[in-house]
């Protein structure tokens, strides 16, 4: 009889889903949009808790999200669960993302209006000093 692993591996998918919203950005300066967003965080375990954000980018674009006092309350009622959330630019698009979850929590309109305010962000960064309106 041969010997049973007592861990099998699953098969099959599984429930984790990561949402990326997806910024259409035609532009060849895409790359200094490239940032990321970490929670500062106090205590340990049960009594953790979010008491800022730190925005890392190597342009200027993440002194303009850090100033932003609406979408830095926004973030930290969703860090916890977050843990990071990135700005990712490629050739033509700009996604902004979080981590892997399960597919109970899947949808998050908290995270929606937070990418909708940095995408709102790189749109005005996009138009430049001259044109915002």
């Amino acid at each position: 009889m041969p010997k049973q692993d007592p861990v099998p591996l699953p098969y099959g998918s599984l429930q984790y889903y990561q949402a990326h919203y997806i910024l259409k950005s035609e532009g060849n300066e895409n790359d200094r949009f490239l940032a990321r967003c970490k929670p500062v965080t106090r205590g340990r375990f049960g009594s953790k808790r979010i008491v800022g954000v730190r925005w890392t980018s190597a342009d200027k674009f993440a002194e303009a999200l850090q100033a932003d006092a609406k979408l830095t309350e926004m973030l930290k009622e969703v860090m916890l669960r977050e843990g990071e959330i990135r700005v990712d630019p490629l050739t033509d698009h700009i996604r902004i993302y979080g981590k892997w979850v399960h597919e109970d929590a899947f949808f998050n309109q908290t995270m929606l209006e937070i990418a909708d305010r940095i995408a709102w962000h790189i749109k005005a960064r996009n138009r430049g000093p001259g044109n915002q309106s």
